[in-house]
């Protein structure tokens, strides 16, 4: 497998970023990033029903525990639910990503394990919630819960691996503990940011993953969808949220000594910072009816604070 054309075909971005790692790192990282882009194409393939998606969520969890050698089904016939060709890529060598996966070292391999299994759990749990109607969350709790499984889990992932595979190249030892958390928190908090951009998308189309005990405090009925005046509190309250965590972050950024990974590290929560800022001077009202997104020119200025911190 071409492991950077296919990373490449789905995330460019990423794959740039990824670059700048130390060789060390940079392998089990881009197969992880494959690995859960791979899952989380198959949780959000409108060509599949939930029960046709969960059922190969749960199979790729068997395999990564050893409890099956491969999927029921070619992963190839999953390309005809996906539009992005990329993605079609992505399934079609799914196969291929299993076995570098088994290949790669024991003990970046068992960090690896770990964060996907996290993940497929949050994934998991997102196609359920909405079984019910269109609130994942009841409670601030809930909905930091599943932050911390798909994407704060990422954070925790990053710090084990870097300190496994450089040591104290990567930071203090004795600040391990204290990284993890806020690296988990630097991973919630972007997770926040996409959930916050996404309610144009989400809203109308019957999803919503802000606290529904929140919002009946505010004013809502809990018969309908929630009307802005109940809205407003609770988006001001989550984009608070998500504006300390990147706060916390920043020591985070400041304790990494190698220059590479404080780059890879400090980008996305520079640019998390500028997508907080806009939307808040956008407003719930603009929120809820547009995407709000960063432009080119603040990602290349972004890029070049990230290089020069």
């Amino acid at each position: 497998m071409d492991q950077d054309n296919v990373l490449k075909s789905v995330s460019r971005s990423f794959y740039l970023s990824l670059r700048f790692l130390p060789a060390s790192m940079r392998e089990p990282v881009s197969l992880g990033y494959l690995m859960a882009r791979f899952s989380d194409t198959i949780a959000d393939a409108p060509g599949l029903s939930s029960e046709q998606r969960l059922s190969w969520l749960e199979e790729l969890r068997l395999i990564l525990q050893g409890r099956r050698n491969g999927f029921s089904s070619d992963p190839e016939t999953l390309a005809s639910a996906f539009s992005h060709p990329g993605e079609k890529v992505l399934a079609a060598r799914a196969e291929e990503l299993i076995e570098k996966y088994r290949a790669i070292p024991a003990a970046p391999r068992e960090h690896l394990f770990e964060v996907l299994l996290t993940i497929l759990h949050g994934q998991s749990w997102d196609l359920r919630a909405f079984s019910g109607g269109p609130f994942a969350c009841k409670t601030a709790e809930d909905l930091l819960r599943y932050t911390y499984w798909v994407a704060g889990s990422v954070g925790e992932f990053w710090t084990k691996t870097a300190f496994t595979l450089l040591g104290e190249g990567f930071a203090p030892p004795d600040r391990a503990t204290e990284m993890l958390m806020s690296g988990r928190k630097l991973g919630q908090a972007l997770q926040l940011v996409n959930i916050l951009r996404d309610l144009h998308e989400d809203l109308p189309a019957g999803r919503c993953y802000l606290p529904a005990d929140e919002m009946k405090e505010a004013g809502w009925n809990g018969e309908e969808m929630p009307p802005l005046i109940a809205l407003e509190p609770v988006f001001e309250k989550w984009t608070g949220v998500c504006r300390q965590f990147l706060e916390e972050a920043d020591d985070y950024v400041r304790k990494v000594r190698d220059s590479r990974i404080r780059f890879c590290t400090r980008l996305p929560r520079l640019l998390a910072g500028k997508t907080i800022d806009l939307i808040e001077e956008a407003g719930v009202e603009r929120v809820v009816s547009e995407r709000i997104k960063i432009s080119r020119g603040d990602v290349f200025r972004s890029s070049v604070r990230a290089l020069f911190f």
